[in-house]
């Protein structure tokens, strides 16, 4: 039935608009290439494919070659070594219990692994086999060849056996096909083995002409001089006789015939131009991989072999981004069959474990001294700790000294007009060590409200100096852009005080 043509209601004076142009695609594949298109779907658009004339599984060949095969591995590794969580903030117990009973039977190592073959290939067919009990979870999932599916010109995944079945496609909530970079004309992706393709042949090809060079200028030629008078079968008993020479050094020859032992020399140039050859092939399958060829190149130190061995951060988390986008459209499935499509569902999030460096634990520091609390969860999370490790999280009462002074806190730095005069506090800087720290918190703050009431920093900078006769230079300038940190902080702390009174 022909669609109805109408134009929407605009008030005077404005153009009408075409309510068809505006909710439909008039560029449309299907549109350019005529209907029915290719037989309904679009040809994997790689160039190296159309160059071959050869479907994607040539790409898994290159999976044998030693080079590849290593750099795949790492990269998989550097995803799959991550740690991971649910983050399911405002969502329902149930819903929460569903998806944790998922990855609870799920083999996640093996699962992350097949997803990231959507990066070497372009994209990659998933398919889940489901199971009912009291909910509908996976009881399968396992990834399939590339080469027996298809994409139509709507970018939907079909089974290369349907084509002749009136090109429909797959059932919903059947098969996951992450990619790699796809778009509207390429619902394929773009695979990273398709960069590999040509380094790697010609790597092989240079790695048999370069054994074919050093059995021929690898050894000394041996030389068997005849007279004319020899018949043929004279020659072949030479010849003979000097191929016997060559693998046991002995071998017997007329007494009118010479043998000559002949060098190859000059030769040296020439396996350099192999050598460097399969260097550059191999560094390119490194870029391509990896990010970065250091482990590769001819000149590597220890630092740059060891930053060598990691993928680049930019890729490591582009294959994040496709892992993390496939298991929430799985979690998304699960939540669909079980509780709707209005369910609030967990995300499934990849993290890299931080040990707690010390430029993390100063800045931690900082904020909690400015009045920042921190969560348990926080603290667990960034210094890998675990429960035992932890005794009290939370507010502490302020510690009194034996001398009867009070430990300032956070709240003290809040009031301005309680701090002292800085000079005032560099005065009574004495090396008593049962004072040393009320006394630098004290300075810490009486130089902070120096600095919101427009003290200059190279003022500041005098005055540290001469508190600290003994700190270096750079121990000095660190303590100011901490003092400077902190009093714009606490400024933006009491601003936000002001706006909420």
């Amino acid at each position: 039935m022909k669609k109805p043509h109408f134009k929407l209601k605009t008030p005077a004076g404005k153009v009408a608009l075409n309510a068809d142009n505006l909710t439909a695609h008039i560029a449309a594949a299907q549109r350019f290439m005529g209907v029915g298109g290719f037989g309904g779907w679009l040809p994997n658009p790689d160039p190296v494919l159309k160059k071959l004339d050869k479907d994607i599984a040539v790409y898994r060949e290159l999976l044998s070659d030693p080079i590849v095969a290593g750099h795949v591995r790492r990269r998989k590794a550097a995803v799959a070594g991550m740690d991971w969580r649910l983050d399911d903030d405002s969502v329902a117990p149930k819903t929460a219990e569903a998806v944790a009973a998922l990855f609870d039977g799920l083999d996640l190592y093996r699962l992350i692994n097949q997803i990231l073959d959507a990066a070497l290939f372009g994209y990659q067919p998933i398919e889940v086999v489901w199971r009912q009990d009291k909910l509908w979870l996976p009881s399968e999932i396992e990834a399939k060849p590339q080469e027996w599916f298809h994409f139509d010109d709507e970018g939907r995944l079909h089974f290369s056996r349907y084509f002749s079945d009136g090109n429909e496609p797959l059932p919903d909530y059947k098969f996951l096909c992450p990619t790699q970079n796809a778009s509207y004309t390429n619902p394929y992706g773009t695979g990273d083995l398709a960069s590999v393709y040509w380094p790697t042949v010609f790597k092989r090809g240079g790695l048999k002409f370069w054994a074919e060079f050093a059995e021929k200028f690898g050894a000394p030629w041996i030389i068997g001089k005849e007279p004319r008078s020899n018949t043929p079968a004279d020659t072949d008993k030479l010849l003979d006789a000097l191929e016997q020479l060559i693998g046991n050094a002995v071998a017997s020859i007329p007494n009118d015939s010479s043998v000559e032992i002949k060098e190859a020399a000059g030769k040296q140039g020439s396996a350099d131009v192999y050598d460097r050859f399969i260097r550059y092939c191999r560094s390119e399958i490194a870029i391509a991989l990896l990010g970065q060829d250091q482990t590769t190149e001819k000149d590597t130190n220890h630092a740059s072999a060891t930053a060598g061995l990691e993928v680049t951060q930019d890729i490591r988390d582009s294959d994040c981004r496709i892992v993390e986008s496939c298991l929430n459209e799985l979690i998304g499935w699960v939540c669909d069959l079980n509780f709707g499509t209005d369910e609030v569902r967990p995300k499934f999030v990849l993290f890299e474990e931080s040990e707690g460096g010390k430029e993390q634990a100063e800045r931690d520091q900082i904020l909690t001294a400015c009045g920042v609390r921190l969560s348990e969860s926080y603290w667990k999370r960034a210094y890998n700790l675990s429960d035992e490790d932890i005794a009290v999280v939370g507010n502490v009462e302020t510690p009194e000294h034996s001398d009867g002074l009070k430990t300032a806190t956070p709240l003290d730095f809040a009031e301005t007009e309680h701090f002292a005069d800085a000079g005032m506090v560099i005065d009574t800087l004495t090396p008593d060590a049962g004072r040393l720290n009320a006394q630098s918190q004290a300075l810490t703050a009486a130089l902070m409200a120096d600095l919101q009431q427009g003290e200059t920093a190279e003022n500041l900078l005098d005055r540290l100096a001469a508190a600290y006769p003994n700190m270096d230079d750079t121990a000095l300038q660190e303590e100011l852009a901490r003092l400077i940190f902190l009093s714009e902080l606490v400024g933006r702390i009491e601003a936000a005080e002001e706006l909420v009174q």
